[in-house]
């Protein structure tokens, strides 16, 4: 993956140095109180040179400013909607601009363009979810009936909130504050575009069409939300960064106490601005875990099968787990997972970092890890090698393959509803791919007799058990059938993409808007194929074409293990690992030929 840095250089120390409101900025706020205030603030909110970015690809470009993050070296898109990785390199395909405050409640860009395109309340954010989240209004969820992707929660509101709507949307704690002081903005700044007028079981927002005065429930909960999660440097550095881009600032992040002043318990008292200005708080770092695979945002996966010792990193703050849905419990920065009893078998765990200091009563997000027994005796599809098909020649009878979608590498998975679920993303080692996720489906083409170029589309799991034939009788729409399926040519072109044509009804592509993989008549995404090629150690069940040479090198750098297309790493234990960062201790390098080689990782 390609390293790009695009302006967003800021370490936590200069984003609170740079926090400097430009003088005289607030004047006009001091000694004001109820009306006169609030009126004052969107008047702050809004100076004479506020500049209105374009929505679309301008939007984009500021984002590369305003909501990208490191990990593992690489940007990706800061999501407050999923824990889904979509670097900035590859684009933002799977991912929408989201209005936390929903356009369709003032008439979108026809109501006002300002308030459309401001990006105070505009955020990147996961396709999928922002679907779920539709136009409902935020609440706290008692039933998350809807969607529950770890981060995010839709569905029945608790009692108290949704003002009668049969749902709403729930950001994660670490986020409520973010939310909170944004919808605080748009209130108070855009009080005079033309809000929808309340309607009885419209999942509008709860507020008066005149004004935009949020009802009591949704103040005492925006008010508490922001009180909950207290401005960060992340969320400073952003209003620095739109300042630059907008000439605007977010007065409700400079002065959090503004909101108590506006729509609290001190609305009767005249605004002061000292002692009153932002004093960032950070939440605790996230947890960190070496020598597991990052399939996403603090979500990690690995593979055992003896007992293991999960190793955390926890700079600043004390871990607290709950394994396999069970309650939180303190530890150390070790958990041991016992050996494991059969192939496939699963453990859940579920971390987070607390610490008494400022940030007494914050964690910091959850980490999910999920660790899967791996029987060596068992062929499992999941740990071999996959290989680029290049030529519609290479596409052979009885071989298994892989397709992932060309944009953003996303693996097909091997279970039917209506469509293929996209199952995340592969680990490559150069042009290959060395590692599938759970779930990934296998895909076989069996000849269709008396044709001598169309194949029925067959879907297994990764252990090889067929799942059906895929099977349609409409575009955008498919299902598994055990004994027959819909025929298909299958075709590859010059830059590597695959044409799976089904003989009605469309081709296999990738839906970047809701990941998915299913036969479309439409333009969607483009599909690429792999052929498996073998398995990473000589002797292991199902290998073929192993390679002969003895002189392939292993590298070490720092604490990274560097082995060749089709090589891997293991500790003692077994557990194929990712050989970066990896913690001080003993890994054995496997070559693709199956020599392999004992590597001492120090500090």
């Amino acid at each position: 993956m390609k390293n790009i840095l695009i302006g967003f250089c800021l370490t936590a120390a200069s984003a609170v140095a740079m926090a400097e409101i430009p003088a005289g900025y607030y004047t006009a706020l001091e000694g004001k109180s109820g009306a006169e205030l609030k009126a004052a603030v969107k008047a702050a909110a809004q100076p004479a040179d506020f500049s209105v970015v374009s929505y679309g690809n301008d939007t984009w470009d500021a984002f590369t400013k305003t909501d990208v993050r490191l990990i593992e070296g690489n940007l990706i898109w800061r999501d407050m909607y999923s824990n889904r990785m979509v670097y900035v390199s590859t684009g933002h395909d799977g991912m929408n601009i989201e209005h936390s405050v929903a356009n369709s409640w003032w008439g979108g860009k026809n109501g006002s363009r300002e308030a459309y395109s401001d990006l105070f309340h505009l955020n990147p954010s996961d396709a999928d979810t922002n679907n779920k989240k539709s136009n409902n209004p935020l609440g706290e969820v008692a039933d998350a009936r809807i969607y529950d992707n770890g981060l995010v929660k839709i569905g029945t509101p608790a009692s108290g909130f949704g003002g009668g709507a049969a749902t709403v949307f729930e950001p994660a704690d670490e986020h409520k504050g973010d939310f909170a002081r944004a919808y605080l903005y748009v209130f108070t700044t855009y009080s005079n575009v033309p809000w929808l007028s309340d309607k009885e079981g419209s999942n509008m927002l709860d507020i008066s069409a005149e004004g935009a005065q949020p009802k009591p429930w949704v103040v005492d909960m925006l008010l508490r939300w922001s009180a909950a999660d207290p401005v960060d440097d992340t969320e400073l550095t952003r209003n620095e960064e739109i300042y630059k881009i907008q000439k605007n600032r977010n007065p409700f992040i400079d002065y959090p106490a503004l909101a108590e002043y506006i729509y609290g318990s001190r609305q009767t008292e005249g605004f002061t601005a000292a002692g009153n200005e932002v004093q960032p708080v950070n939440r605790p770092s996230d947890p960190k875990l070496s020598g597991l695979w990052l399939t996403g945002v603090n979500t990690y996966c690995g593979r055992y099968w003896e007992g293991t010792d999960l190793q955390f990193d926890c700079p600043d703050g004390d871990l607290w787990i709950s394994y396999d849905g069970g309650e939180f419990q303190r530890y150390g920065e070790r958990f041991s997972l016992p050996s494991a009893s059969t192939h496939g078998e699963k453990h859940t765990l579920k971390a987070y970092s607390a610490a008494a200091t400022r940030s007494e009563g914050l964690r910091s997000s959850y980490v999910y890890v999920t660790m899967t027994g791996r029987d060596a005796t068992v062929t499992d599809y999941t740990d071999a090698i996959w290989t680029p098909v290049t030529a519609t020649s290479e596409i052979e009878k009885g071989k298994y393959y892989i397709i992932l979608s060309s944009n953003v590498k996303n693996i097909m998975g091997c279970t039917a509803n209506d469509f293929m679920p996209s199952c995340g993303y592969c680990q490559f080692n150069g042009d290959d791919v060395s590692l599938l996720p759970e779930g990934a489906a296998l895909v076989s083409f069996v000849p269709v007799e008396g044709s001598e170029d169309q194949y029925m589309v067959r879907i297994s799991d990764a252990l090889g058990n067929s799942k059906g034939y895929w099977s349609t009788k409409s575009s955008n729409k498919m299902k598994l059938d055990a004994s027959t399926g819909t025929p298909a040519t299958v075709s590859v072109n010059g830059t590597g993409e695959v044409d799976i044509a089904f003989t009605s009804n469309g081709s296999l592509k990738y839906n970047k808007t809701q990941p998915r993989f299913s036969n479309y008549t439409s333009n969607q995404g483009t599909v690429l194929l792999y052929k498996f090629k073998k398995f990473p150690k000589e002797g292991q069940t199902g290998v073929t074409d192993v390679d002969s040479e003895e002189d392939m090198p292993i590298a070490v750098s720092g604490r990274d293990i560097i082995v060749p297309a089709g090589g891997a790493v293991y500790d003692l234990n077994g557990r194929r690992v990712i050989g970066r960062d990896l913690a001080p201790g003993v890994y054995v390098a496997v070559k693709p030929n199956g020599a392999s080689v004992k590597i001492l990782i120090s500090k």
